[in-house]
């Protein structure tokens, strides 16, 4: 090969003189009136300008980069620079032998730790524990000191570390040889709704910081992030949240003294990661930056200041339940590994996936598996494991990370000046945000903009539901049964408890008594409301001989009618219709005779908006002709189209999917299906 002169472009159109990055942006300005970061980004539900474009000087703009530093600014400690993390299986399914094989297999694979979630403080199937037997069954087998245990979420973790000690008593094993967390978040449990009185929930956590002195590899002091996450927040939400929880619980604790390193010292962060994923990469990372922030305004009993560095707390990374879906639940693992790519190049210290039919039905042992093997794929054959800090020095991550931090870190301080997060919580107005960001999600899946797989779009048009959505979203219920609170707020009284013979469920609901002024937070799925519409269809073919049907019918120009009634076939896929899609007609009457042998409730036109005003109005006096009634609809805007009239609906990019699928299911005559 010939040698290139490279001249001052590396080889790349030497002709060309070279064009310095400010002389190109003035121009860009002056031809479209904009920035070219203007022009060629935009602001996401996640409150960060995404750049689209980033000069060679973006490092020198992000405020946490320092270019002179030995090592990548938010790194392991020197002593364990590769990007280990811990494997945590979740454990749910209701029966405990069931979840017990689930434990001995995970182990035996490569499980290093397990997360137990109990069903009575969960919107997740969970464990059905009711005392000590139960818990023992579920742990049989499975070496306590070798295997960490994250036990649990919220207010239920304090009676599961009840249970727990009595299954180590019962096995003569010491608290000191366990390691792992204990989830016991108070302001995360009153922000959810699950949790009793403040006072009380703080007494609660505190008490196991101090019960858990003896287990110095156990973390008891949880800032659960879940709970706005899965309400629908934002990034910069989520994050503003999560240092304000941090700020109230190291306040409240240290006013009751609780001292400041053993806060520290037992400190987790626990962070869900959606599929927006450089966004959750930088999110995780800009968690690293605050949380020190945070620390700083603290000090100790001497007055002293504590030095926490990013690398110096654990965060635990868990796989997002809003971004689940229903339909085509196989789709979930695909998201749950992106998740996971992302919470391990954001340098996660722990991980748990959800199995992928989570939101569907207690996991089975295949769910559980994939779940399992996603992680060791990662670890063991991607080597995502041996790259300290993988994503520093990428100049779109950077900038990322350091808007993200400075957009929470200025959100957090709007929390501060209302009093701190329970304050906002109180006042309603971090419901209102979370709640104006959720709306706005709803609003990107209705319009298609927001891509759901298999539910928005591509749906498997011969699915039915595996299971119905049993999930609430609110607070566990006493099954009216009213429940007399404990007498004190303390883990000992909840092991008396324990110990006489009242069951876990009951001791949750004991410990959940009481106001607490807070209207808690939802728990949401991006896709529910969408997947509602099939819901309905299917409530509908069950009573009826099968879903409406739809005939495509593709005529005129092939470029056009192909593309939409491809179209067509997605956006009434997913509301659950059984659809035809013959390759094309050639002719009206071909389709009005189609239409008539199935028994076609909708006839939807596809071809080009030129040859819809002769098309449209022939197709309806052909359905005429054959007696057959049916809705006429139409792939294309009616701004662009004239139908004359005849067309009963329309198909187009960024119609209201919800609105229209609802309206067409009224006009098919499909009764809403009944709450009961």
């Amino acid at each position: 090969m010939a040698e290139t002169d490279t001249g001052t472009h590396g080889g790349l159109f030497p002709e060309f003189a070279s064009v310095d990055p400010k002389t190109w942006a003035e121009k860009v300005e002056s031809e479209t009136g904009q920035s070219p970061e203007d022009f060629l980004s935009g602001v996401s539900l996640e409150e960060v300008a995404i750049p689209a474009y980033l000069h060679r000087n973006a490092l020198d703009e992000a405020l946490h980069v320092a270019p002179d530093a030995a090592r990548p600014p938010l790194c392991s400690a020197a002593d364990a620079p590769a990007n280990a993390w811990t494997l945590c299986q979740p454990l749910a399914h209701p029966d405990p032998e069931t979840a017990n094989e689930h434990a001995r297999t995970a182990v035996e694979h490569g499980a290093e730790a397990l997360a137990l979630r109990v069903a009575p403080a969960s919107n997740d199937p969970g464990l059905t524990l009711r005392a000590a037997g139960d818990l023992a069954t579920v742990l049989d087998g499975v070496d306590l000191s070798e295997t960490g245990l994250h036990l649990g979420d919220g207010i239920a973790a304090a009676g599961l570390f009840g249970l727990l000690q009595e299954v180590l008593s019962q096995r003569s094993v010491f608290l000191s040889a366990l390691h792992g967390s204990i989830g016991v978040d108070p302001v995360a449990a009153l922000a959810a709704g699950t949790s009793p009185a403040p006072d009380r929930a703080f007494a609660v956590a505190d008490e196991l910081v101090r019960a858990s002195r003896d287990a110095p590899h156990v973390r008891a002091v949880p800032v659960d992030a879940r709970v706005y996450h899965d309400a629908g927040a934002s990034a910069v939400q989520e994050l503003a949240a999560t240092l304000g929880a941090l700020t109230e619980r190291l306040a409240r604790s240290t006013d009751r003294d609780v001292p400041l390193p053993a806060l520290l010292e037992s400190l987790q962060v626990t962070v869900p990661v959606s599929t927006n994923y450089f966004v959750e990469i930088a999110k995780l990372r800009a968690l690293r930056l605050l949380v020190p922030q945070v620390v700083g305004a603290f000090t100790d009993a001497s007055n002293a200041a504590v030095d926490v560095g990013p690398a110096d707390f654990h965060v635990f990374a868990e796989t997002s339940r809003r971004t689940e879906t229903v339909y085509d639940p196989y789709v979930n693992m695909l998201r749950a590994t992106t998740e996971a790519m992302a919470a391990v190049l954001g340098g996660c210290d722990a991980l748990s996936i959800h199995p992928y039919d989570a939101a569907l039905r207690p996991p089975d042992a295949f769910g559980v598996r994939i779940a399992r093997n996603t992680q060791l794929i990662l670890e063991q054959e991607s080597r995502f494991d041996q790259v300290s800090d993988p994503a520093a020095g990428s100049y779109y991550i950077e900038t990322l990370t350091d808007r993200l931090a400075q957009k929470a870190w200025a959100q957090f301080q709007e929390i501060e000046a209302e009093g701190g997060l329970l304050d906002a919580l109180r006042s309603g107005t971090l419901q209102k945000q979370i709640a104006e960001t959720r709306r706005e999600r709803r609003a990107a899946v209705d319009e298609r903009e927001h891509v759901l797989v298999g539910t928005t779009h591509y749906p498997a048009l011969d699915e039915n539901r595996r299971d119905d959505l049993a999930h609430s979203d609110g607070p566990p219920s006493s099954n009216g049964t009213a429940v007399a609170p404990l007498p004190s707020p303390s883990l000992d009284a909840i092991q008396t408890a324990l110990r006489d013979g009242t069951t876990l469920p009951k001791i949750l609901a004991s410990l959940q008594s009481g106001p607490t002024g807070i209207a808690p937070l939802p728990r949401v799925r991006v896709a529910e409301e969408i997947e509602a519409i099939r819901l309905r269809t299917e409530a509908f073919a069950e009573q009826h001989d099968g879903p409406p049907q739809v005939l495509l019918a593709p005529l005129g120009p092939p470029a056009a009618r192909s593309a939409r009634a491809t179209f067509a076939r997605n956006v009434l896929g997913v509301a659950g219709f059984a659809i035809e899609e013959p390759l094309k007609f050639e002719s009206v009457d071909a389709v009005a005779d189609a239409a008539t042998e199935q028994a076609a409730d909708v006839v939807v036109l596809c071809s080009s908006n030129d040859a819809y005003a002769d098309l449209a109005p022939s197709l309806a006096a052909a359905l005429a002709d054959h007696d057959h009634d049916a809705l006429l609809g139409i792939a294309g805007s009616p701004d662009d189209i004239d139908a004359a009239g005849h067309a009963d609906f329309f198909v187009h990019q960024g119609l209201p999917l919800q609105e229209t699928l609802t309206t067409l299911q009224d006009r098919l005559g499909m009764a809403m299906k009944r709450e009961t």
